[in-house]
């Protein structure tokens, strides 16, 4: 990585910091909060006692004891950056609304930023110019659902900044081993954020295909002792080895929000037709990845760009595809968002910064004005999109479009902030402007990575 990748993680952290949460606003971010209060306070991640567990529904009762039924890696992160808040009086009790700043900035704050420094380091790795590359992390950052939930203390960044990096070192792992066990690290830990990342291994077949036997022996020195890890705490505080979350022995406590649904199937599929329609919910609808993320569109284009251009982006593209098709399938297959209450489909977080590796290829491949102005628009509306869902990541009544609760928020904030509200507005424009003004040097500096050239072709 070069210099410029501080700089680019140093812009994100403070683009971050601007819209970060200073208080939990969620079930789903106050179940890690409660976690954090009981590792600092309490020395435990029971949160019994906890008064961020009062009212709390994502939690379960296991041998008399009450806890999260979150994965516990994002909280103790929070529960170091606590800590060490706590050195300079900043506590959860003294100080609830700087203590929750500093936690969320410190943990989905900075892979927010790790997640937009990676996207820069690997349009570089594809031969995509400084500025082009610069472009790609600013668009993988503020022009996907990624920003919102960055905003809140949320697993998804962290498994999706966690999902590039493991990318980024598989692809550099065939020449290096340090990389290759660094790619099984970081996917061990995109599991650990949220275990459904996983599926991001999946990219190093063909990263790692016909090379080094020792290369995989290092990928899985990387990744199996998080693994595990996790599994064991699992089953220390579960009935099983798998997430507490997903083992119905957790909600078997009448007195879980969750109990009267245990036996309730994932999702509506009736029918064939129940089925399309939830698909078309969750990819151009009410939850739709297209609908709220636009810049999804030429992700899309740029991996058919690299799959025509043989050897380096080839490879890359068919690492990329692989788990981001895997994991929507499995969102589309596997949930139920009819019951949520989200900006847009959060899941999708875990594999954008991945899926944005596409953009460089596709920015680069533009050409003809129609099409220019077609990316100017997808990308500006994704901007859009992605900052009107700061104001209110999770709200809203069950299945309720996003775009009508965001409304609402917003609403409310220029009812009471309108200074605020007006500054935000000015910002996003600025930013917009900023992006677009920058595109056109990404169209015609760069151009694909020669036939079989690369350092992992």
């Amino acid at each position: 990585m070069d210099r410029r990748t501080l700089v680019v993680f140093l812009v994100a952290l403070a683009a971050c910091a601007v819209v970060t949460k200073p208080r939990p606003i969620s079930w789903n971010d106050r179940s890690r909060f409660a976690t954090i209060e009981s590792i600092v306070d309490r020395g435990t991640v029971a949160i019994d006692g906890s008064p961020f567990a009062v009212g709390l529904g994502d939690e379960y009762r296991y041998r008399g004891h009450l806890y999260s039924d979150k994965s516990p890696l994002l909280a103790v992160q929070g529960a170091a950056v606590a800590k060490a808040a706590s050195a300079f009086g900043v506590t959860l009790q003294r100080t609830p609304g700087a203590a929750a700043y500093v936690i969320v900035l410190g943990t989905a704050g900075l892979w927010f930023a790790l997640g937009c420094a990676y996207a820069y380091a690997f349009q570089r790795l594809l031969g995509i110019t400084p500025r082009g590359a610069a472009v790609v992390a600013a668009i993988s950052g503020l022009g996907t659902l990624t920003l919102p939930y960055a905003t809140v203390l949320a697993n998804h960044v962290p498994a999706g900044a966690a999902a590039l990096a493991a990318i980024y070192h598989y692809a550099r792992g065939r020449d290096r081993r340090a990389d290759a066990a660094l790619g099984g690290v970081f996917a061990a830990l995109a599991f650990a954020f949220d275990p459904p990342a996983a599926i991001v291994v999946l990219a190093a077949v063909p990263l790692l295909f016909r090379g080094p036997a020792d290369r995989w022996g290092a990928v899985l020195a990387g990744f199996l002792p998080i693994v595990l890890a996790q599994v064991a705490f699992n089953h220390t505080v579960s009935a099983g080895f798998g997430p507490p979350a997903l083992d119905p022995v957790s909600w078997s406590d009448p007195s879980s929000p969750f109990h009267a649904r245990a036996n309730e199937p994932l999702t509506y599929f009736d029918t064939p037709r129940a089925f399309l329609a939830y698909a078309a919910y969750v990819l151009v609808g009410g939850k739709g990845l297209f609908s709220y993320t636009p810049v999804a569109l030429v992700c899309a284009y740029g991996l058919g760009v690299m799959w025509r251009t043989p050897g380096t982006w080839r490879t890359v593209a068919l690492a990329v595809a692989l788990p981001v098709v895997a994991y929507t399938v499995l969102v589309i297959v596997l949930t139920n968002d009819y019951l949520s209450g989200n900006f847009g489909e959060r899941r999708y977080v875990d594999v954008f910064f991945t899926l944005c590796v596409a953009l460089g290829p596709a920015l680069a491949a533009v050409r003809g004005r129609s099409a220019a102005l077609a990316v100017r628009a997808a990308v500006a509306l994704s901007i859009v999109v992605a900052a009107f869902g700061t104001v209110q990541p999770f709200g809203g009544a069950a299945g309720e479009d996003g775009y009508r609760f965001g409304a609402e928020a917003f609403a409310g904030l220029a009812s009471r902030a309108p200074l605020q509200a007006g500054l935000d507005v000015v910002a996003v424009v600025l930013t917009v402007a900023a992006v677009l003004r920058a595109l056109p040097a990404s169209w015609t500096s760069a151009a694909p990575t020669p036939r079989g050239s690369g350092r992992f072709a």
